[in-house]
């Protein structure tokens, strides 16, 4: 019978093996062009969604100290749609706000900035 479980001493070669220089140039000289068009695309799309987020967060009078995790949020909520469809969306979107909730966030505020960047109600996960 095979023995399925690699040595330790296997995985410390290997992973050295794959952080010579050249073999990590090789593989993002390769890849870099499709990279960066991937990142054309997304960018403007985080942008926008952070442009709206801190438009609604200045009108509210919300402390500057905290507009980076709102932006964090806002930016979660546009990866998550993205990766994810309807009703998928819906329940990691829900879990993204308790996570920020638990960290000091307004509710409110998030439900309205999920629904100004990716036009998704989550007041129904969320009372």
């Amino acid at each position: 019978m095979l023995d399925m479980v690699r040595s330790s001493g296997y995985r410390v070669s290997k992973y050295d093996a794959k952080m010579v220089g050249d073999v990590i140039k090789n593989r993002i000289d390769a890849q870099r062009d499709s990279m960066v068009a991937q990142v054309g695309v997304k960018f403007p799309i985080f942008v926008a969604a952070e442009e709206n987020t801190k438009a609604l967060l200045n009108g509210w009078g919300v402390s500057v100290t905290l507009i980076p995790s709102y932006l964090a949020f806002a930016r979660r909520c546009v990866k998550i749609t993205s990766i994810h469809g309807a009703d998928i969306a819906l329940e990691e979107l829900c879990i993204e706000h308790d996570k920020w909730e638990a960290r000091g966030l307004v509710s409110w505020y998030m439900q309205e900035i999920c629904q100004a960047v990716v036009d998704t109600d989550i007041s129904t996960c969320t009372g």
